[in-house]
């Protein structure tokens, strides 16, 4: 049986982390209509897993519906305090998935200062491969690659 959509309280937060937080700890899941009226018509909405860049609204809309399905969520991690832009990590976690295979990310949001809509996004997840095949590839050549240090500054 399918869980039901989370519930939320609808709110206008007015912060670019705010917005963020918003948007993937209240209504991720519940309702995409109410994300979208955070974007800009103009959005620009870049994914390091794409090579094409969405733009405006109806492609936004269209690649986070297809995002939004059962057993999918987008853990919220550590947000930065931007007023007007801000960063954000996350994780994707799969329901069912095993333990460890959840994908890392971060993601910017910049928000246009006059309206507060956001008008850029750029998503960068991890490598789904673990671990990522360069690193491997180095850490067999050069085991010291990706040994770090503490270093005096």
């Amino acid at each position: 049986t399918p869980k039901p959509p989370p519930e939320y309280t609808p709110r206008t937060p007015k912060k670019a982390n705010e917005v963020a937080k918003y948007l993937f700890n209240d209504v991720q899941g519940a309702d995409s209509e109410e994300g979208m009226r955070f974007f800009d018509d103009s959005i620009i909405y870049r994914d390091f897993n794409y090579e094409e860049v969405l733009r405006g609204k109806a492609e936004v809309k269209k690649f986070i519906d297809d995002f939004s399905f059962p057993g999918i969520t987008f853990a919220t991690q550590r947000f930065d305090d931007g007023a007007v832009s801000t960063c954000f990590t996350w994780e994707v976690v799969i329901e069912g998935a095993p333990e460890g295979s959840a994908i890392k990310g971060i993601s910017f949001y910049e928000l246009d200062p006059d309206t507060g809509l956001i008008t850029y996004v750029r998503d960068v997840p991890e490598s789904g491969i673990k671990p990522p095949p360069l690193g491997k590839l180095a850490r067999q050549f050069r085991p010291a690659v990706g040994v770090f240090q503490p270093v005096a500054i």
